[in-house]
């Protein structure tokens, strides 16, 4: 009780007592009583920045005048840089001695008359005169815009238990028995309580505890008969503690309040939304259980990146800190418990990226194009979307990813193989006949189909390289690449065997193992990463996904959630 502690430190009037409540009033905002504590501290230096904080130039020139008075240099200049006094300063200077300081200040701030009488006082035989700064700027302390009256707001709160005590005990005592100090009789207190003073206030010992220093009213003694075991009927029973009054408020804090991030979280069930909010830890308990996420380091950065998107700053008041605001997409009707966070990534930027992604295809820069697909995928899940379309859209977006992933990851692997033996030649060829049954786009696929004619073609399986031939002619390709295949199509149907014996029909449909890159025909058991799609043989279940590289293959899950569309 700031109040009560001015009282206190009035009626002891010590210097500690008197620092140690201009810090707690400081503390407060309560800047009135922090000036009448400088000011019985004589602490000027302290008073003048407060002067200064407050925007009290008034005060603030006074605290110079009374440095001047005080004969002190240092808080006499001080002041006249606080306010801005530009000549006074120069005053200051030329009276210390300190002319050259004296004359640039002047000269710098365009007083010129005052420079000039300045300059005349220098011997040009043993002082030289200083040169002027051309670049100078002009350094003045801003002007307060809204000088603070007022002390800094607080927070009305009940009163404490103690705070209740001791007004319940002030109660009492104007409930209590007002007696004539005069009338008590003697008997019972003894001479102790009757101490007799001479006119200087001090009495010698035989005078004051003597014998016959007893009071006359002798007759009125007896002692106390009290009778403390008195019967009283029931009804007249009391609940103790009555004639004190006690109050029945103890303190009660104010309510806490609920933070934006965490009326976000309340709000929504989107991982993206979580993020956003700062709460990584049920972010990834959401995508553990909707998409079977399990290795969060690929997403350490993505979190990172949405984090940052979650609050702006702006500048409120010169000097202070930075204020946070957190933006809501539903400001319309957000309200105080209804918001949830504006999200900066949105589909279309996804779609934007797919095609730098098809043009690092392209020009076969399959790991480059593999690690920008992954990082499409993985962002997936932390879109928000608005209509069914765009959930679809954001699916079909995870399937484009998951074929290109396999089919390079595929022919990346191919290239790595070994040609010596003619096992190994066969192998290299089958995997260029599953890339053939990848879902890309067409100028990709025409590429893919060219590089498995030609190493089905060398390895004398030409009925195969025929079936290519004309899926490449579909495709419309180049005329030049057109006439080229037509010509090998020519000589493949000339001789239509094929002469090894493959892992490969064409005509079965089915599924590219991601891990082992050997085909999963219709009717074989399959397992499939959460996220991605991705399909596996059996004996990759529970490890993780090569597609995503986050996802656990085969876990069972909730599904995608990427709009409260999908939670209704």
């Amino acid at each position: 009780n700031i109040e009560i502690a001015l009282e206190a430190a009035k009626a002891l009037d010590d210097k500690n007592c008197w620092e140690k409540l201009g810090e707690v009033a400081l503390l407060q905002g309560n800047h009135q009583i922090v000036e009448m504590c400088y000011q019985r501290t004589k602490n000027f230096d302290k008073l003048s920045f407060l002067y200064l904080i407050t925007g009290n130039l008034e005060k603030l020139r006074k605290m110079m005048k009374i440095a001047e008075i005080r004969k002190d240099m240092s808080g006499h200049y001080q002041n006249a840089l606080y306010l801005g006094d530009v000549s006074e300063r120069v005053r200051i200077l030329k009276n210390c001695g300190q002319k050259s300081l004296a004359y640039l200040t002047a000269a710098t701030h365009g007083l010129d008359e005052e420079a000039e009488s300045l300059k005349e006082t220098f011997d040009p035989e043993k002082e030289t005169i200083p040169d002027i700064d051309p670049n100078a700027k002009l350094l003045q302390p801003p002007a307060p815009i809204m000088p603070l009256d007022t002390n800094w707001p607080l927070l009305t709160v009940s009163k404490g238990f103690f705070e209740g005590s001791i007004a319940s005990k002030g109660k009492g005592g104007a409930l209590a028995a007002d007696i004539d100090i005069d009338t008590v009789g003697t008997e019972g207190w003894g001479e102790d309580a009757e101490l007799q003073l001479d006119e200087d206030g001090f009495v010698e010992a035989p005078e004051g505890l003597g014998e016959d220093t007893l009071g006359k009213g002798q007759e009125e003694g007896g002692g106390w008969d009290v009778e403390e075991d008195l019967e009283l009927p029931p009804e007249l029973d009391v609940p103790s503690g009555v004639a004190g009054g006690a109050e029945d408020g103890f303190f009660v804090p104010p309510t806490k309040g609920t933070s934006p991030t965490q009326i976000w979280c309340n709000n929504s069930q989107l991982p993206v939304d979580h993020i956003l909010a700062g709460s990584f830890e049920t972010a990834m308990r959401l995508l553990h259980d909707q998409v079977g996420v399990v290795q969060f380091g690929p997403y350490k950065q993505l979190f990172l990146q949405t984090y940052a998107r979650g609050r702006t700053t702006y500048q409120a008041l010169p000097c202070l800190p930075s204020m946070y605001s957190y933006p809501n997409r539903n400001w319309k009707d957000a309200g105080l418990k209804n918001g949830v966070p504006a999200v900066g990534l949105k589909l279309n930027d996804l779609i934007q990226r797919l095609q730098l992604c098809y043009q690092l295809s392209t020009v076969g820069k399959f790991e480059d194009a593999v690690e920008k697909f992954r990082s499409i995928l993985l962002s997936v899940p932390l879109l928000v979307v608005d209509n069914k379309q765009e959930i679809a859209e954001a699916q079909q977006l995870i399937t484009i990813c998951r074929e290109y992933i396999v089919g390079l990851c595929m022919e990346i692997e191919r290239k790595k193989l070994p040609k010596e033996t003619l096992d190994q030649q066969k192998r290299i060829c089958e995997m260029a006949a599953y890339f053939t049954h990848s879902n890309l786009q067409p100028v990709h696929m025409i590429l893919v189909l060219r590089t498995a004619l030609n190493l089905f073609f060398k390895l004398k399986n030409f009925k195969t390289a025929a079936t290519f031939a004309r899926r490449l002619l579909e495709l419309g390709p180049k005329p030049e690449v057109a006439q080229q295949t037509r010509k090998i199509l020519s000589a493949c149907e000339k001789n239509p065997t094929d002469a090894c014996q493959l892992n490969y029909d064409m005509h079965n449909p089915f599924d590219i193992c991601a891990a082992s890159y050997r085909p999963i025909y219709r009717g074989k058991p399959v397992e499939k990463c959460p996220l991605s799609g991705a399909c596996y043989s059996p004996e990759f279940k529970g490890q993780i996904c090569r597609v995503t590289t986050v996802t656990e293959i085969g876990k069972d899950v909730i599904g995608l959630r990427i709009s409260p569309l999908q939670f209704r």
